[in-house]
């Protein structure tokens, strides 16, 4: 028996394909016969020996090769779909008053751990031992929001991945609901990619040009690019219709400004901080600080220092990169991904 395998086809796709396999068996005088389901092709020679061609359809979730193309627009979006329609958790946490939104590999250790320091400065209470989000310690005064607050007089602060649902941009929804302000931290794309693969490569155990096709299905990587378009696209669409109620900062432009970043979070979440209380978060944000600050506990390293790992995008690398967001990537956010701006815009425009 032959076998041919199509991934992620449909039984019509295998019907037409073993048409032609026919038609070109028949040509060379041997006697074919399409089964009635339609995905086994029986066939004779002059000889009488006989041979069957089985076309076998494989979900693409089960294939070992990445979907591309038209094949991997298509499951992303019906992905897209399904979680944004029924993942409603911001919709159940709303009594904060401030909820800080990072994308993975985007500053959520950093900027957490600065503005939390800055929080203990101006309050007067003991800041976080440690930075990791997976050590106890550093969510006491900013954590997920199921966590029971250890500073009861303290502002109420909530830190989350969490993309944001279909429901999220309804204005009778929002009318309807006290939403808290949402104060989101994105980053490059192409610097994310290579932060999540240094730090994840042997769990993955693929090759870099593997990883950057990603999978649209959402169930192989802890991150890649299909969930950073889609947490780019939802939350862009809620900054674009709702730029009062959330704030949106670029990690470079943190880089570039701690206090005048940890400001403009403070001044949207209605925090009282003064300067010196920026200045305290602020001091506490380099790397080297944070280095000394790991719990110890924890084996998956949060921090990567600045040219460790030898991982880069080849050419054909970055022209899929750029082909995926081009043919998904509603809002850029001020990066240089395409020719021209698209969707919503954050500061100035950069590579």
């Amino acid at each position: 028996m032959r076998e041919v395998v199509g991934t992620g086809l449909s039984m019509e796709d295998a019907k037409q394909f073993l048409g032609r396999v026919r038609l070109d068996y028949e040509l060379g005088n041997v006697r074919c016969v399409l089964s009635r389901d339609g995905n086994t092709l029986v066939c004779s020679t002059p000889e009488t020996s006989s041979f069957r061609v089985t076309f076998r359809v494989v979900p693409a979730e089960q294939s070992s090769l990445p979907l591309t193309g038209a094949a991997a627009d298509r499951a992303f979006r019906l992905h897209c779909l399904n979680r944004d329609l029924f993942a409603l958790s911001l919709l159940k946490y709303r009594d904060f008053q401030g909820f800080l939104v990072t994308g993975a590999h985007s500053g959520t250790h950093w900027v957490k751990w600065m503005l939390s320091h800055a929080l203990a400065h101006h309050y007067g209470v003991e800041p976080p031992k440690y930075f990791d989000n997976a050590s106890d310690a550093s969510n006491d005064l900013i954590g997920h929001p199921k966590r029971q607050r250890r500073y009861p007089h303290l502002p109420r602060i909530a830190s989350t991945h969490s993309i944001p649902p279909y429901a999220l941009q309804s204005t009778l929804l929002r009318k309807m609901l006290a939403l808290p302000p949402y104060a989101l931290v994105v980053r490059d794309i192409r610097r994310v990619l290579i932060s999540n693969y240094e730090k994840w490569r042997e769990r993955y155990g693929v090759s870099f040009s593997e990883y950057v096709a990603g999978d649209p299905h959402g169930n192989k990587y802890i991150c890649d690019v299909w969930w950073y378009v889609r947490f780019l696209n939802r939350w862009g669409e809620i900054a674009r219709r709702f730029p009062i109620q959330t704030a949106v900062l670029r990690y470079e432009d943190v880089q570039a400004d701690r206090v005048g970043s940890l400001h403009r979070i403070c001044q949207h979440f209605s925090l009282p901080l003064k300067i010196a209380d920026l200045e305290a978060g602020a001091v506490v944000g380099s790397k080297e600080y944070m280095a000394s600050h790991q719990d110890p506990t924890i084996t998956d390293r949060a921090l990567r220092q600045d040219g460790q790992g030898d991982t880069q995008f080849s050419e054909a690398d970055m022209a899929l990169l750029t082909s995926i967001l081009d043919r998904n990537l509603r809002h850029d956010f001020g990066y240089d991904y395409f020719d021209k701006p698209r969707g919503f815009q954050a500061g100035q425009r950069t590579a």
